[in-house]
């Protein structure tokens, strides 16, 4: 294993030990059906563990990064990286990706850092 190979390994298991289960969800468009002429959404869940903190209120401006946000960090290893839109459930509360920014030295994905928001 490369050294980005053990670096996503430590990630992955420091947030399967101190992160909380979590769900991400992408709902997508579906087939389209040209006889009745709609598309039937689908959605995949995917069960995932999330460290979840409050952003620091001096971060919090109002427009980028708005009161009640969160900041989240998600393993890159065994998940489907999450992309803005897909909504992040914890808690039982379920927050929209507002940004997706991935830790990948070298190109190895290590670790995403997401935005989210109720």
């Amino acid at each position: 294993m490369s050294f980005y190979g053990n670096m996503a390994a430590t990630a992955a298991g420091l947030i399967t030990k101190f992160g909380a289960a979590a769900s991400l969800a992408r709902i997508t468009a579906g087939a389209y059906n040209p006889v009745t002429g709609t598309s039937t959404p689908t959605e995949v869940v995917q069960a995932v563990r999330a460290v979840v903190l409050d952003y620091d209120a001096k971060m919090i401006d109002g427009s980028m990064i708005q009161q009640g946000d969160k900041q989240v960090y998600l393993s890159a290893v065994g998940v489907l990286p999450p992309a803005v839109a897909d909504v992040l459930t914890w808690q039982g509360v379920a927050y929209t990706i507002i940004s997706v920014k991935p830790l990948a030295p070298a190109g190895v994905d290590t670790l995403h850092e997401l935005q989210v928001r109720k």
